[in-house]
C-alpha cells in the first residue's frame, strides 16, 4: 500500500511532541473521518444533496416570522454553548486552534442581546403650563423571575454639581435686588415661588431669613444632601401598589400629600426613575419614557430629555382630542422648533399621535358638528318617547303607592279599634260592665291620600269633604256625637264579639286588596326599569356612535393636518433655501402618503380600566364603551409590541446569518483535506491563481470602501458644509437686531423684563408662563431654519443610498470571484463536491451579510448625525455666556437697560465668529463620522476578506492559513474528529421550527430538536442534547477507534499514542 491514498495523506501526520508519558495510551487512536476515504466518498452524495439545498437556517432567515426568528436565536445561543464544549476540553491538550473558535462563538454570543427600542411619550402642555412631567420617567419590562421583585423602581438622584449649579439659578431667582427674599415667593407660578418650591421641599427648616443669609456651596454641602445626591436608589414590591406607595415617597410632594411641611422631599433632587413591570405591552422589548421638557432649570435633567430624544426609535404625541383637533395640534406640533428638530434627526415617519380623554363628550355637540344628527335622531326619538313612556309609568306607579298608603290608613285604623274592643271583651268577661267607646273627635290628621300634590303644593292643606287628612273641628259634634242612650246602654259579650268579627272581616278584605296593589306596582316597576334598561342601551349607543364618529374625523383630520405641517415646513425651508426657483406646485414628497401612515389612537384610559376590574371605588361612567377594545387602550398596546419588530428581526437575523456562516466555516476546517490525485505542479499553479484572485479581491472591496467614503464626502461638502458658507453672513446680519428684539416694547414682540432676566440666568434658555425662550436658537436661527431640507437629505436620502450602492458593489465583487475561483480550479471541485456546494452556502450567507449591513452602518451614522445637529446651539451658549453672566450680575435702578446695552454690545462683536465656530465644529464632528464610517467598512470587508480567504483556500486548495506548513497537529486533527460530529448534526436543531409556504418541503410539527434542547437546558435535569438528536460524547466508540488504530498500523507499520481530553 505504499502508494495508497491513505498512506500518501498519513505522511502529514505526526505525533503531538507537546503529549505528556502519562497522555499515552495505545489503543484506539481518535482521529478526523477524513482518513477514511472510503467512507467519504460512501457519504459524498449525501453531502452533496444537503449543501446544494438552503439549510435550516438560511430559510430561517429568509422565511421566518419575528417570534420564529427569535425562537431561532434561542436555540443559537443554546447551540454554540453546546459547541463549546469539546473546545474548551481542547484546550491545553496541544496545539489546537481551539481557543480562536471559543473567541469567535463568544463574540457572536455578545450579538445576541435583544435590540432596545426607546419611544419617547410627549404631552402636549396647556396654555401656559409649564414642564408636565418633572424628571424622565423611563418604563421597561421586568426579566427578573424573583417573586419578590415582580415590581421593581431604581431612582437615580442628580450629581452635586448639578445640585449646586441648580441652586445658583434658584437663588438669582429667589433674591431680590436687596438680597431679601422677594414677595413674589407666595405669588403662584412666579420664578420666586417655583423657587422657594424647591428650596423648601429640600431644605424645609430654612426659613426666609436663613435662605437670604446661605449660598449655594453651603447648601450644596449640607450633609443630608450630600448623601442623596449621585446615588441610586433601588425599589422592589411584589404589586403595583406598594411599589407605587415606595415611588412616592420619592417623587411626590408631602406638603400636598400629607400636609407634613417639615420633612425633607426628594422630587426636586431627582433625575430620572426607571420603572421595571411585567407589562404585556413590553414584552417585546419597547421601553416607554415620558419626557419633560428639554428646557427644564436643571442642565442634568433637560440632558436626560435630550438624550432620550436623540435615541428614541419613535415619539407619541399625546394630546386630549378636543384640544388636538381644535387646536390643530398635528400641524403646529409644539412649534416650529420641534418639527425642525423631526426634520433634522429624521424621525417624522416614527411619529405616533394619542388622543386621551375620548370619554369626555357632548354627544349633542358632537353630533351636531360632525353632521351625524341622521345616525342618531331615530334613537333620540326613541329616548324621547321612552322618557315620556317613564313619566306615564311613575305617575301610575304613584296612584297605586296612593291607593295602598290608604288602605294602609285603614288598616291601622282599623287595628286601634280592634285593640279597644279587645279590652272591652276582656273586661266584660272579667265581670265588668262595658259601654261603647266614644269616636275620637280629635283624631290626628291622617297620612295625605295625595302626597304628590301636598310636595307640589308644600304647606297647603287639602280641605276637601272627601279627604282622610281633614281635621275634626269642635263645632261638627252634632254630626260625628253618638245617640245618648246608644252610649249609656251597656254591651253585651254577642255585641262585642259580633264588632270584633266585624273588624276582622274588614282587615281581610283590606289585606287582599294591598296585596293586588303591591303585585300592580310591583310589575310596573319591572317594566319601567324595562324602559329605563333601554333608555340606557339607546343613550350608551348614542355615545357610542358619536365617540366612534368623533374618533374617526379626529383620526382624519390629525392625519391631514400632520400633513400639511410638514408640507408648510418642506415650503418654507424651500423658500429660504432659494426663493427664485421655489415652486408651490411641486411637492417634495408624497404628503397623502405621509397621512395615510401615520398612526393615531383615540384612548380612553378610564374606560379601559373601568372595564378591566379597576377603579372600583370611582364612579367612572362607561357609557359609549360596549367592549374593552372600543377604548383602544388594547390597540395601542399592540402598536406598542409592534414597534420592536423590525429591530427585533433585523438582529435575529443578523445573529442567524453570522451563525451560518461560522458553522459553516467549523465543516470546513473539520472537514479539511489536501487535495488527492492532484500533482504538486497544479496544485502550486491553483494555489498562485487563487492568490493573485484573491489580491485582486481585498483590492476591489478596498475601492468600494473608498469609493463610499468619497461619496459620502461628496454628499456632506455640496449639501451641508458648502450651505454653511453661504448662511454664516446671514446669520451674522441678523445678530444684533435679533437680540435688540428682546428688549423691545411688549407691544412689538419684546420681553417683560423679568422673563429676559430668567432668561439670561439660565444661559438663554427659558420655559415660562409666556411660553418657551431659547436666546441661543434664536441667533442661529437664520442658519438652522434654511439648512434642514439640506440635512434631512443628506442624512436620509444621499448617504443612505451611497450605503445601498457600496453593498451592491461588495455583492457583486464577492459574486465575481466566486465564479472566478470556481471557474478556474474547476478540476479540483471535481474531486470536493461538498465543497464546492458549502462554499455556495457560504456566498449566499455573506451575500445577506451584505445586504444586512447598510441598515447597521446607517444607525451608526444616525446616532452621530443627531448628536452633530445638536452642537450648533452649544457653542452659540458659549460665545454667549459671558453677556449672560454680565445681564445676570445687573442689579438695581436702570439694570434693565444695562442688561439689554450689553447683551447688543456682547452679540455685535460674537456675530463675526460664533456662527462660523458653530458650523466648523459641526463639520468636524461630521468628518470624524465619515471617519469612523469607513473604518467600520473597512473592517467589515477585511473581515469578510478574511473568512473568504480561509474558506477557499481550504476548499480550493487544501491549504490551512492557521497551521504552518499546512501539517495538522494530532491535537487538532483529534479535535477537528470530534467536532465534525458535532456541527454535522447542528442544523437540524432548526428542523421542523417553522412551517414553510406549499412549494416547499413539508416540514414536521413535532417540537424541533433545538427547542426541545433549550427545554432540557433550562429544566432541572440539565441534558444538554435532544433525545432524537443528541450530539456525540467527547470520546469516540471503542470499534472506531480500533478500525483507525488497524488503518493507521496496517499502512505505516507503526504503534500511534491516543490522546486523552483533558477533563473540564
Amino acid at each position: 500500500m505504499a502508494g495508497s491514498p491513505v498512506k500518501e495523506e498519513a505522511r502529514h501526520i505526526k505525533p503531538d511532541p507537546g503529549a505528556a508519558a502519562g497522555d499515552v495510551d495505545i489503543g484506539s487512536i481518535p482521529v478526523a473521518d477524513s482518513l477514511d476515504i472510503a467512507e467519504n466518498v460512501k457519504g459524498e452524495y449525501v453531502a452533496q444533496a444537503a449543501a446544494s439545498r438552503e439549510t435550516n437556517i438560511e430559510r430561517m432567515v429568509s422565511k421566518a416570522s419575528t417570534e420564529e426568528l427569535e425562537a431561532g436565536v434561542k436555540i443559537g445561543i443554546q447551540l454554540l454553548e453546546n459547541l463549546k464544549l469539546p473546545l474548551q476540553a481542547a484546550l491545553g491538550t496541544g496545539e489546537t486552534q481551539a481557543s480562536q473558535w471559543l473567541k469567535s462563538i463568544e463574540q457572536l454570543q455578545d450579538e445576541a442581546k435583544p435590540a432596545r427600542t426607546v419611544v419617547g411619550v410627549v404631552l402636549v402642555p396647556t396654555n401656559g403650563m409649564r414642564a408636565c412631567t418633572a424628571s424622565a420617567t423611563e418604563i421597561s419590562y421586568n426579566y427578573s423571575d424573583d417573586p419578590e421583585k415582580l415590581y421593581r423602581g431604581e431612582i437615580e438622584f442628580i450629581s452635586a454639581a448639578d445640585w449646586f449649579q441648580e441652586l445658583k439659578t434658584l437663588l438669582d431667582d429667589l433674591l431680590d435686588g436687596s438680597g431679601q427674599v422677594s414677595r413674589d415667593c407666595t405669588t403662584p407660578d412666579t420664578d420666586a415661588n417655583l423657587a422657594y418650591s424647591k428650596i423648601k421641599a429640600v431644605y424645609p427648616h430654612l426659613t426666609r431669613e436663613m435662605i437670604a443669609s446661605t449660598s449655594p456651596a453651603d447648601l450644596a454641602e449640607a450633609p443630608s444632601i450630600r448623601r442623596v445626591l449621585g446615588s441610586l436608589k433601588r425599589l422592589h414590591a411584589t404589586n403595583s401598589t406598594e411599589l407605587f406607595k415606595g415611588l412616592q415617597h420619592y417623587v411626590d410632594s408631602k406638603e400636598k400629600t400629607s400636609g407634613k411641611g417639615h420633612v425633607m422631599e426628594y422630587w426636586p433632587l431627582i433625575k430620572v426613575v426607571r420603572i421595571y413591570c411585567k407589562a404585556d405591552a413590553l414584552s417585546t422589548g419597547a421601553v416607554i419614557v415620558d419626557l419633560p421638557g428639554v428646557q427644564d432649570s436643571n442642565a442634568a435633567r433637560a440632558a436626560v430629555a435630550e438624550s432620550y430624544m436623540k435615541s428614541c426609535t419613535g415619539l407619541w404625541i399625546t394630546a386630549a382630542i378636543q384640544r388636538a383637533v381644535d387646536d390643530k395640534t398635528a400641524k403646529n406640533l409644539l412649534g416650529d422648533s420641534f418639527k425642525r428638530q423631526l426634520k433634522y434627526d429624521g424621525t417624522y415617519s416614527a411619529i405616533t399621535f394619542i388622543c386621551t380623554k375620548t370619554d369626555d363628550i357632548l354627544e349633542s355637540e358632537v353630533a351636531d358638528s360632525l353632521n351625524i344628527e341622521g345616525e342618531v335622531v331615530e334613537s333620540w326619538a326613541k329616548v324621547e318617547a321612552l322618557r315620556t313612556k317613564q313619566r306615564e309609568f311613575k305617575r301610575k306607579i304613584g296612584d297605586l303607592q296612593d291607593e295602598k298608603n290608604e288602605i294602609d290608613d285603614k288598616m291601622e285604623d282599623l287595628d286601634t279599634k280592634s285593640d279597644q274592643w279587645e279590652d272591652l271583651a276582656t273586661k266584660l268577661r272579667e265581670g265588668e260592665t262595658v259601654y261603647r267607646p266614644l269616636e275620637n273627635t280629635n283624631r290626628k290628621r291622617k297620612r295625605s291620600s295625595s302626597p304628590r300634590r301636598h310636595r307640589k303644593r308644600r304647606g297647603s292643606i287639602d280641605i276637601s269633604s272627601d279627604s282622610d287628612g281633614s281635621y275634626d273641628s269642635d263645632g261638627s259634634d252634632k254630626e260625628n256625637s253618638q245617640p245618648a242612650q246608644e252610649l249609656s246602654t251597656p254591651l253585651t259579650e254577642d255585641e262585642v264579639d259580633s264588632e270584633l268579627m266585624l273588624f276582622k272581616s274588614q282587615k281581610k278584605d283590606l289585606r287582599k286588596s294591598r296585596k293586588a296593589l303591591d303585585e300592580k306596582i310591583s310589575a310596573m316597576k319591572k317594566e319601567l326599569n324595562l324602559i329605563i334598561s333601554e333608555e340606557k342601551a339607546l343613550l350608551s349607543e348614542v355615545k357610542s356612535v358619536c365617540i366612534k364618529g368623533r374618533n374617526e374625523y379626529s383620526r382624519g383630520a390629525i392625519a391631514n393636518d400632520f400633513a400639511m405641517g410638514i408640507k408648510e415646513l418642506d415650503q418654507q425651508t424651500a423658500i429660504e433655501e432659494d426663493e427664485t426657483t421655489f415652486n408651490p406646485d411641486e411637492d417634495v414628497r408624497d404628503y397623502d402618503e405621509v397621512a395615510r401612515s401615520l398612526p393615531v389612537f383615540t384612548v380612553s384610559a378610564r374606560a379601559y380600566q373601568k372595564l378591566s376590574g379597576r377603579l372600583r371605588k370611582d364612579a367612572v361612567h362607561i357609557d359609549g364603551f360596549p367592549s374593552i377594545q372600543d377604548t383602544e387602550i388594547p390597540q395601542l398596546q399592540e402598536h406598542a409590541k409592534k414597534l420592536t419588530e423590525g429591530g427585533r428581526a433585523s438582529s435575529s437575523r443578523r445573529f442567524l446569518n453570522e451563525l451560518s456562516q461560522l458553522l459553516n466555516s467549523m465543516k470546513l476546517w473539520a472537514t479539511y483535506d489536501r487535495p488527492i490525485g492532484h500533482s504538486k505542479k497544479d496544485q502550486k499553479a491553483d494555489e498562485i491563481f487563487l492568490r493573485t484572485r484573491l489580491t485582486s479581491l481585498k483590492k476591489e472591496l478596498h475601492a468600494a470602501v473608498e469609493d463610499c467614503s468619497s461619496s459620502f464626502k461628496e454628499a456632506l461638502g455640496e449639501q451641508l458644509y458648502e450651505t454653511f458658507d453661504r448662511l454664516i453672513p446671514a446669520a451674522s446680519g441678523s445678530a444684533v437686531a435679533t437680540a435688540t428684539g428682546w428688549g423691545a416694547h411688549r407691544s412689538l414682540g419684546g420681553l417683560f423684563w423679568a422673563t429676559y432676566k430668567a432668561t439670561v440666568r439660565r444661559s438663554g434658555i427659558f420655559s415660562g408662563a409666556s411660553g418657551e425662550k431659547d436666546f441661543n436658537a434664536e441667533l442661529f436661527e437664520p442658519i438652522s431654519k434654511q439648512l434642514a431640507g439640506n440635512w434631512e437629505r443628506t442624512f436620509q436620502r444621499r448617504l443612505p443610498s451611497a450605503l445601498e450602492a457600496f453593498a451592491k458593489t461588495c455583492k457583486e465583487i464577492i459574486k465575481a470571484f466566486h465564479d472566478d475561483a470556481i471557474n478556474g480550479i474547476q478540476q479540483n471541485l471535481t474531486r470536493n463536491p461538498a465543497g464546492l456546494n458549502m462554499l455556495n452556502q457560504q456566498v449566499r450567507i455573506y451575500t445577506v451579510a451584505m445586504e444586512a449591513a447598510p441598515a447597521a452602518l446607517r444607525t451608526a451614522i444616525t446616532e452621530r448625525q443627531r448628536n452633530a445637529n445638536r452642537e450648533f446651539t452649544p457653542v452659540i451658549q458659549e460665545a454667549m455666556q459671558h453677556a449672560y453672566d454680565v445681564c445676570t450680575a445687573e442689579r438695581g435702578p436702570g439694570s434693565y437697560a444695562r442688561m439689554k446695552t450689553a447683551m447688543q454690545s456682547h452679540v455685535d462683536t460674537a456675530r463675526h465668529t460664533m456662527f462660523a465656530q458653530a458650523c466648523n465644529t459641526v463639520k468636524n464632528d461630521l468628518e470624524e463620522m465619515c471617519k469612523d464610517v469607513g473604518k467600520a467598512m473597512m473592517v467589515l470587508v477585511d473581515d469578510l476578506f478574511v473568512k473568504l480567504e480561509k474558506d477557499y483556500l481550504a476548499v480550493l486548495i487544501g491549504e490551512d492559513t492557521e497551521t504552518e506548513g499546512g501539517n495538522v497537529p494530532w491535537a487538532e486533527r483529534m479535535l477537528r474528529g470530534e467536532m465534525q460530529k458535532y456541527l454535522a448534526e447542528a442544523d437540524s436543531w432548526f428542523a421542523g421550527l417553522f412551517l414553510f409556504g406549499d412549494d416547499d418541503e413539508a416540514v414536521s410539527n413535532e417540537l424541533s430538536p433545538g427547542l426541545e434542547a433549550v427545554e432540557r437546558a433550562e429544566s432541572p435535569d440539565n441534558t444538554m442534547w435532544p433525545s432524537n438528536n443528541r450530539m456525540p460524547q467527547s470520546e469516540f466508540g471503542d470499534a472506531d477507534e480500533d478500525l483507525i488504530t488497524q488503518q493507521l498500523e496496517g499502512d505505516l507499520g507503526v504503534r500511534s499514542p491516543r490522546l486523552k481530553w483533558s477533563s473540564r
